[in-house]
């Protein structure tokens, strides 16, 4: 069955004591063409590029990171992603607007942002009738323990067998959960960079990343009470 794949990263943190991030976001990206082995083989190159550059081999960087990259490095392959023909999204939360009882449970928090909120659209936007491309492949950062990877799968999967009844869309689907290594799968770079850009334009009062690529992502949503968040 063909499918979609979709690469899943976050910025911040999901602590609510001293310390804690303010703010949460999740960044998300998947291909026009569905499988974007194109996009994953232009970040590969990209590194290469920047590296081949770099005479100092303590300066070589083994992927890109939002968090620790130069500035410079963050400014070139923002060039490159707004040459990619993404579909790109973010959501980020104000963290005061969480309720209490998502607070102390960190595992259902992450579970509900990060699925409910892609596979929603998905299934409104990209699931059709007898449409083949039915099939999603959902590839996040590997930070879960075991047993929070099995909890955030099943959820997966009832989650879109939901949104597709409730959407009257009775076709056959399949959803797959992908635990990976950012260093294995160049698109979750990608992904990393646009939680990433969010995260520091809100947490940091800093648009600078995020005007670069902010034309190119299509969904802006935020968990927000208190007026915070404003693209």
């Amino acid at each position: 069955m063909p499918f979609v794949s979709v690469y899943v990263d976050e910025s911040g943190d999901l602590g609510f004591g001293d310390g804690a991030s303010s703010f949460f976001t999740i960044g998300y990206a998947f291909s026009y063409n569905r499988h974007p082995f194109a996009e994953n083989s232009i970040v590969k190159r990209t590194l290469k590029k920047i590296n081949d550059g770099t005479k100092k081999k303590k300066r070589k960087i083994p992927e890109f990171k939002f968090s620790a990259d130069s500035e410079k490095t963050k400014c070139r392959f923002l060039c490159k992603i707004q040459e990619m023909n993404l579909i790109m999204s973010a959501f980020c939360i104000s963290k005061d607007s969480v309720k209490n009882e998502l607070k102390s449970d960190q595992g259902r928090l992450y579970r509900y942002l990060v699925v409910d909120t892609i596979i929603t659209h998905l299934v409104n936007d990209y699931f059709k009738p007898h449409d083949p491309y039915n099939s999603i492949r959902l590839i996040i950062d590997r930070s879960l323990s075991k047993q929070k990877r099995k909890d955030f799968d099943k959820y997966c999967d009832e989650k879109t067998s939901f949104r597709s009844w409730e959407q009257d869309k009775n076709m056959d689907y399949k959803v797959t959960v992908i635990h990976e290594d950012s260093k294995a799968v160049p698109m979750l770079q990608v992904a990393d960079y646009i939680a990433g850009l969010v995260q520091r334009k809100f947490q940091m009062n800093d648009s600078t990343f995020y005007d670069l690529l902010s034309n190119k992502i299509r969904y802006k949503e935020q968990w927000d009470q208190f007026g915070k968040i404003i693209w």
